[in-house]
């Protein structure tokens, strides 16, 4: 008996559709010349997703460098959210709810901070002229004198992290850091 099979359709694959971001995904900046060999090792594996997204990124090299500074803080026994109010408050006095967005802190956060810095007499709340709902904070001379000493040592360290760019390639990169937080920040 002579049985015949039919042949097996093969579907046509679609090519497919190549865009910034899969080429993004798939082929590898150039990297310095001592970082070559390290990029040798890792030639044959696709970019991953998270080496290519931006929030990914932002947040990545956020961690590493303020992790950086962090130590520099812990070296002095400065709490990291008392760094940033020091440094927020180092250009003047700031409402308690603007401090919160600015320091990345809830409001229950904030308070107890500011009630723990008030007792360390480094920082004062003051009515707010211009509303008797609003309570501001302001740095004491003591308080004044410690930021002082911590946006020095934030100034060499973000000096340092920018060393191997070209000024005007900072200048363009803080730039856009800046437009993408006033962006969405609305």
């Amino acid at each position: 008996m002579n049985i015949q099979s039919t042949p097996k359709r093969t579907p046509k694959r679609t090519p497919k559709r190549t865009t910034a971001r899969t080429i993004a995904r798939t082929t590898k900046p150039a990297a310095p010349a001592s970082a070559q060999t390290d990029l040798a090792q890792c030639d044959a594996a696709p970019m991953r997703f998270l080496d290519t997204y931006l929030a990914a990124l932002l947040a990545r090299a956020s961690s590493l460098i303020s992790d950086e500074f962090h130590a520099t803080l812990a070296r002095k026994k400065i709490p990291v959210l008392q760094w940033r109010v020091l440094a927020c408050l180092s250009d003047g006095s700031l409402p308690m709810g603007d401090l919160g967005r600015v320091i990345l802190a809830k409001q229950p956060t904030v308070s107890k901070l500011i009630d723990r810095m008030e007792a360390a007499g480094l920082v004062v709340r003051q009515e707010d002229p211009a509303s008797r709902r609003r309570t501001l904070v302001a740095l004491t001379p003591h308080g004044s004198a410690l930021a002082a000493e911590l946006v020095v040592l934030a100034l060499e360290h973000e000096a340092s992290v920018l060393l191997p760019f070209e000024p005007e390639t900072a200048k363009i990169f803080v730039d856009v850091l800046r437009k993408l937080i006033e962006q969405h920040s609305k």
